[in-house]
């Protein structure tokens, strides 16, 4: 299972979507989704909740989710940054949702005018109404979040942020569970449990999904195969062969091949990328 850590910079996106994302991500925004027509099994923190028809589902920073549509969704989609909100500053840094799912009998009547004002304001020219955008949405959260019941943040939560983001701006240097656990000061076996436990993936597999898309973007570049397995961190041409088909059930040749002859071939990173492209429509 692959997972994306988005390092978002725009700090209001609004949308409406037609499929929503299977593959786990990361980010320090909040995710807010309104389920107009169908239904989807979304997973936070290896937690399931299904999202139905009228629903409202929303994420806080730092929180592993995805989703699992269940038939034809549509929707809102929007993703914000919590510094836009310094009133519930407190609430985002040391709170989560018990459940992130707004049943519909529990929402403000009006709530899909109000969320079309948001998200037509947000993509306004005018900064005025940028502005407005943000006031709407934090009159809308101050209604929303007294209907969730909060807990606090589980222990573990700023360890895998921290773990995910070494990981993924070190994947080309050789890592062990030994390195990481001196480099963040975090007991090795700590952190193989935050893997297979917390996210259903073992260390290795992880990190070799990271140089599997390294090696991808290099690939296509028409790089040397043998230099790039070194350059994407695999200590072995053959190491790298094998995970390579693991991940993208193909051989290195057989992927540049595919992608000269305009055979479709997407890595985690562009599937991710479409999904968000269809999300934000």
């Amino acid at each position: 299972m692959l997972y994306q850590i988005e390092n978002r910079n725009t700090p209001i996106s609004t949308g409406n979507f037609t499929g929503l994302s299977t593959i786990p991500h990361i980010h320090s925004h909040l995710e807010l989704i309104y389920m107009e027509e169908g239904s989807s099994m979304a997973t936070v923190d290896n937690k399931d909740f299904l999202i139905e028809k009228g629903d409202l589902f929303l994420s806080f920073p730092n929180q592993i989710h995805y989703y699992h549509d269940r038939s034809a969704v549509s929707g809102y989609l929007f993703i914000f940054s919590p510094d836009l909100f310094k009133d519930f500053k407190e609430i985002f840094q040391t709170q989560v949702p018990y459940s992130p799912i707004i049943k519909c009998n529990q929402l403000p009547l009006d709530l899909r005018s109000r969320l079309k004002k948001i998200k037509n304001k947000n993509r306004s020219e005018s900064n005025f109404e940028k502005i407005a955008a943000k006031g709407y949405l934090l009159t809308l959260l101050a209604e929303l979040l007294p209907l969730m019941t909060l807990v606090a943040t589980p222990t573990d939560h700023d360890s895998i942020k921290s773990v995910l983001t070494y990981c993924s701006e070190n994947y080309t240097e050789p890592l062990t569970l030994e390195l990481i656990s001196k480099e963040l000061h975090l007991n090795k076996y700590y952190i193989s449990h935050i893997f297979n436990e917390r996210m259903n993936i073992g260390f290795a597999d992880f990190v070799n999904s990271l140089r599997i898309e390294h090696a991808c973007n290099l690939l296509e570049k028409g790089s040397n195969i043998t230099e790039i397995a070194f350059a994407s961190g695999f200590s072995s041409i053959r190491t790298f062969n094998r995970v390579f088909v693991q991940n993208m059930g193909m051989t290195p040749r057989d992927y540049i091949k595919s992608k000269e002859s305009g055979t479709p071939v997407l890595t985690s990173k562009e599937q991710f990328q479409l999904c968000c492209d269809n999300c934000m429509n």
